[in-house]
């Protein structure tokens, strides 16, 4: 391998082997914000597709990406050792299907080599009128960008230049490790951190509010940030592996319409570290569905229909899914636009994980709502003791679990669960009942099933909690601690479908 780099160039190598400098896929964070010429990723190590993202934005345009993979054909089949990230108990990696990687294998073999593209500008000009903007503005400021524009280096050095101006200037993000190119690009005047729990609770004095990775922070507590500091910039990737932009720029941003119209919205477009249109950047966009955007409704020639009468729902066969690209990307696509914080991941759990099961209701050939449902519980008496006990916690299985420990229900293990993962209606038909007419779809698909119950874990909200109450579901827990980056309790809430599951709830 070591004669296949360039001579003398800085290497960045993403392995658990024993390699001088090498980082594990866990520890790639800590190389955001830097460069380099050649970037090997060893996918025997486990292919962890977050960490394979965002590194892959450290390597300068004209350099060269080794993927170390099994032989191709094969690598379906690997039994990779990332799996444990989403492997519940008492399940291995030999009963994964790999359709992530066939579909990652299918797409890679279509790739065509191509020469570099040429660096044209770096992105120094957009970047530089976006730090004036910032630094003029009285109004509210969303900078936007893809991954790799430049977007916290220009937080970084607007900080600066404020701070030098004597202005307070206060930073948050959902963790202080991804302001780290912020602070780089402030090393002589850098802002002072907070946790959004934290600021929002503390409410430090500040002239500005620099909010880097919004997206991955729910909109009520954004909103709550602009009633205190009226002079905001908040800054978030619209396709990237940190989170979910689009979504954030629909709902965000329509809130801002209402409150502030007179708000100001910057882009930047300029890649700094490779040309645009790099084939490199499109592959990775394409097979970890960084680009799924959400599909327009109603579609071209198409009309909204008045409630959800008219869509038909469909149970997705995963195997059929995964073949059929543009429907899975109108599917991701949706799932982007409605959760906080989507990840490549998530796709590959979705494809993957054994014994979740897809669920839409689809409208002029459009999915207008999507659900994904994960079959848990049914461990066997000993084992549910033990975690009632608190001497045992298997992988997986989060609401029998937290049902009988937290909650102290001795035998909610046993007993046979379908979980909602997740939940999304399009933007343009909500509050039409298309999610309730879901639901009850669902809590028909677990009774059939065999299920004794269908349960839910969530960040609270007034309107989720009565949505879910609306449904017939009940408050199994309330958690003690609010989740730092949502600034909410997570909540439990259940439905008993079997008599076993009413006696026991």
């Amino acid at each position: 391998m070591q004669c296949l780099l360039p001579a003398g160039s800085d290497t960045f190598w993403i392995t658990t082997a024993e390699v001088a400098g090498a980082l594990p896929a866990k520890k790639t964070h800590t190389l955001l914000g830097q460069e380099c010429a050649a970037l090997v990723f060893d996918a025997h190590s486990g292919f962890d597709v977050n960490a394979f993202a965002a590194v892959s934005g450290t390597l300068r345009g004209g350099g060269t990406l080794f993927l170390l993979t099994p032989p191709l054909d094969d690598w379906a089949g690997f039994a990779d050792p990332d799996y444990r990230r989403f492997l519940p108990y008492p399940y291995t990696a030999a009963d994964v299907r790999g359709r992530f990687l066939g579909r990652f294998v299918r797409m890679l073999k279509t790739l065509t080599p191509r020469p570099p593209l040429p660096l044209s500008g770096r992105g120094g000009g957009s970047q530089a009128s976006a730090v004036q903007s910032i630094l003029q503005s009285e109004v509210p400021v969303v900078l936007t960008a893809d991954r790799g524009r430049g977007k916290s280096a220009a937080l970084g050095m607007a900080a600066s230049q404020l701070i030098d101006a004597g202005k307070r200037v206060l930073l948050t993000a959902p963790s202080r490790a991804t302001v780290e190119t912020v602070f780089k690009h402030a090393a002589t005047n850098p802002p002072q951190f907070f946790a959004p729990d934290d600021l929002l609770q503390t409410l430090p004095e500040g002239d500005v509010l620099l909010v880097d990775e919004a997206a991955a922070i729910p909109v009520p507590l954004l909103l709550q940030m602009l009633e205190h500091y009226p002079r905001c910039v908040f800054s978030t990737t619209l396709h990237g592996y940190e989170g979910s932009g689009r979504g954030f720029a629909l709902r965000f941003q329509k809130a801002l319409d209402e409150r502030v119209p007179g708000w100001q919205s910057l882009r930047l477009h300029q890649p700094i570290r490779w040309a645009e249109h790099d084939p490199l950047e499109q592959f990775i966009n394409q097979t970890l569905l960084l680009d799924a955007d959400l599909a327009p409704f109603p579609p071209s020639g198409g009309r909204v229909g008045d409630g959800g009468g008219c869509a038909e729902y469909h149970h997705l066969n995963r195997d059929e899914l995964v073949e059929n690209e543009p429907l899975l990307r109108q599917l991701f696509g949706l799932l982007i636009t409605a959760h906080y914080q989507t990840r490549p991941s998530d796709l590959r759990q979705m494809l993957d994980a054994p014994d979740i099961s897809i669920h839409v209701l689809e409208q002029q050939s459009t999915i207008v709502a999507v659900a994904l449902l994960s079959r848990e519980g049914g461990l066997d008496p000993e084992l549910t003791a033990a975690i009632h006990a608190g001497k045992r916690r298997p992988h997986g299985h989060p609401v029998p679990q937290t049902l009988t420990f937290h909650a102290k229900i001795p035998g909610a293990a046993e007993l046979l669960c379908e979980r909602v993962m997740r939940i999304a209606v399009h933007p343009n038909l909500q509050n039409r009942g298309l999610g309730g007419q879901l639901l009850e779809h669902l809590v028909e698909f677990a009774a059939q099933g065999g299920a004794d119950y269908i349960g839910v874990s969530y960040a609270m909200t007034p309107e989720l909690l009565r949505f879910w109450e609306r449904a017939g579901f009940v408050l199994a827990r309330v958690g003690f601690r609010k989740d730092t980056a949502s600034g909410s309790r997570s909540v439990v809430q259940v439905k008993a479908l079997s008599a076993k599951g009413k006696a026991l709830f």
